[in-house]
């Protein structure tokens, strides 16, 4: 009897790599780039061996690659077995982009994946100062009046400024805060935009492997609202504000590792 190969369905190896938690955070943050063995190591509490093991199993399958720099080695994420992964599943989203979804008649509801922690992400949206660097409406516009309802009962009030000098103003009132995993809270525009122009909207933040899940739902009135809300640029104007951002809670790691 001749000899005979053996060959091996690339989807068994990868869906073999996916089936351990550790390893899809990992996959997770290197979906936001690249990072080295330290980097994707820090959020765990395992030994040095057991992470090369980890990240051995998902060289093997191909999922991640090791670059150039000979000093920091680091691990960058190879999208083809999991695109081959999507067409078989047809359910594969990139955790580094912006999600947008319609779970009931009323709501709609945005996910994004940030590589920080949520606490920080939760300071991102709490603290004014913040706030006024990330959450600014139009593009080149700003945040004029910022004033976070950080309890129960309390208001907020937000005035964005736009370049050629017109606001847009909204109100609300805290109606749960638990932090940092979650913030519930009305919405009221000065000027109604859409049907009943309130809505509440609900901020969850989940943490897994050093990335934050942050799931945006907002409720509205009527399907009708929701469908005239659908009907605008929402998902552009929500993306831009997320990867601005992405973009804040980048420069806020930076800066705490210079401090280092």
């Amino acid at each position: 009897m001749g000899n005979r190969r053996i060959t091996t369905d690339p989807l068994d190896a990868t869906f073999a790599a996916l089936s351990d938690a550790t390893r899809r955070a990992m996959l997770a943050r290197l979906a936001l780039g690249e990072a080295s063995v330290s980097e994707l190591a820090e959020p765990f509490k395992l030994s040095q061996p057991t992470i090369s093991k980890h990240l051995k199993v998902l060289e093997r399958a191909g999922l991640i690659s090791q670059g150039r720099d000979a000093q920091r080695r680091p691990r960058r994420l190879v999208a083809r077995p999991l695109e081959d992964a999507t067409a078989w599943l047809q359910g594969y989203r990139n955790p580094g982009t912006l999600e947008l979804t319609t779970p009931t008649e009323r709501e709609i509801t945005f996910r994004r994946v940030f590589a920080a922690p949520r606490q920080r992400v939760f300071e991102a949206f709490t603290n004014p100062e913040l706030l006024k660097r990330w959450f600014l409406g139009a593009p080149g516009g700003t945040l004029a009046v910022c004033n976070v309802a950080l309890r129960v009962g309390d208001s907020s009030r937000f005035v964005w400024r736009s370049p050629d000098g017109s606001e847009m103003g909204m109100s609300g009132i805290c109606l749960e805060i638990e932090p940092p995993a979650r913030i519930v809270a009305t919405e009221k525009f000065d000027r109604p935009w859409y049907p009943g122009g309130e809505a509440v909207g609900t901020i969850t933040l989940t943490e897994e492997g050093g990335a934050t899940v942050l799931t945006q739902t907002i409720r509205y009135e009527s399907q009708t609202a929701r469908d005239v809300v659908l009907a605008t640029p929402i998902e552009h104007g929500v993306a831009l504000g997320y990867d601005r951002l992405g973009e804040l809670l980048r420069a806020m790691s930076e800066d705490r590792k210079v401090k280092k």
